[in-house]
């Protein structure tokens, strides 16, 4: 395989990656007054394109202590701040299933008071991820592995 094979592919690749990154996502409501959010407008129905400035945190995950109330509000011990397009909050979510570990997940694209909680948090990115009084930003098994055991769970 030549070089200029080789950056060919890389190309093609980068290609793909940037338009599965900076998809759009539009917001329609049904006859039955049901919202749905989804990455292409339906057809045939007048839908709203929404501006969304939500990242997806990758690298290392960031821990620190909650120096808030948001924590207090909630009988939940874990909170998992998700969309629905990030791939490591679909990482977090099959883990704490699969763990059999109780949460509660907030969509930061859907609901309002997700919204409200995840700009209170100073969210940046998701996922964020609440256990306790700890949160971490962004994604690690072994990362989420030992804040769910330092909290009993």
């Amino acid at each position: 395989m030549t070089l200029h094979h080789v950056l060919a592919g890389v190309l093609a690749a980068l290609v793909l990656l940037s338009s599965a990154l900076f998809a759009d996502m539009y917001k329609w409501i049904d006859e039955n007054g049901k919202v749905h959010y989804s990455d292409s407008p339906p057809p045939g129905k007048k839908a709203k394109k929404l501006d969304l400035k939500i990242n997806s945190i990758g690298g290392p995950p960031v821990v620190s202590s909650l120096g808030n109330s948001i924590a207090a509000t909630s009988t939940a011990k874990v909170r998992l701040y998700t969309t629905t397009w990030c791939g490591y909050c679909k990482k977090a979510r099959a883990y704490l299933q699969a763990r059999g570990t109780p949460f509660q997940e907030i969509n930061v694209e859907s609901s309002a008071q997700g919204q409200s909680e995840f700009r209170a948090l100073g969210g940046r990115g998701v996922p964020v991820i609440l256990v306790g009084n700890q949160r971490m930003d962004g994604y690690s098994e072994g990362g989420l592995e030992g804040l769910l055991r330092q909290a009993g769970l």
